[in-house]
């Protein structure tokens, strides 16, 4: 097993786990209730650099000696395209989501915004490693 296939297991599990929070979390404390209440962008800010502070305390005791070949090269570039795509679809589909349950209001909550930024970026690097750690997988 290389560093690439440890770092995106790794890098899956954090963003993927920060991902699934921040949806069951606004999925239970609704998303009126969740600005309105300080306590709650305050445990998920916690949340969010505990998350970040893991990631980059892993990729830090992990970047000694490291050796990327071509194939680690490919699959990654591959990857990341596919990964582009994928997370493009969500932003959109997410959008189009609250377009269609709050166009009759002709408003949406700050929150969502909030959401979609942050969801954003967890989805984005989990579906990235998850692709890597797919590829690895067929080309075995």
């Amino acid at each position: 097993m290389n560093i690439s296939y440890k770092r995106a297991i790794v890098t899956s599990a954090i963003f993927g786990t920060l991902f699934l929070f921040l949806v069951v979390y606004l999925a239970i404390v609704g998303p009126s209730r969740f600005l309105s209440e300080k306590i709650h962008f305050v445990v998920n800010s916690i949340v969010l650099v505990l998350a970040m502070i893991g990631y980059g305390g892993y990729l830090l005791r992990s970047n000694k000696n490291v050796v990327i070949d071509e194939r680690d090269t490919y699959l990654q570039k591959k990857s990341f395209g596919t990964s582009m795509i994928l997370t493009l679809l969500y932003v959109f589909g997410l959008s189009m989501v609250l377009f269609i349950i709050y166009r009759d209001a002709e408003t949406i909550s700050v929150t969502w915004l909030w959401f979609i930024a942050y969801s954003t970026f967890a989805f984005s690097y989990f579906i990235t490693s998850s692709m890597i750690l797919l590829l690895y997988g067929r080309d075995h």
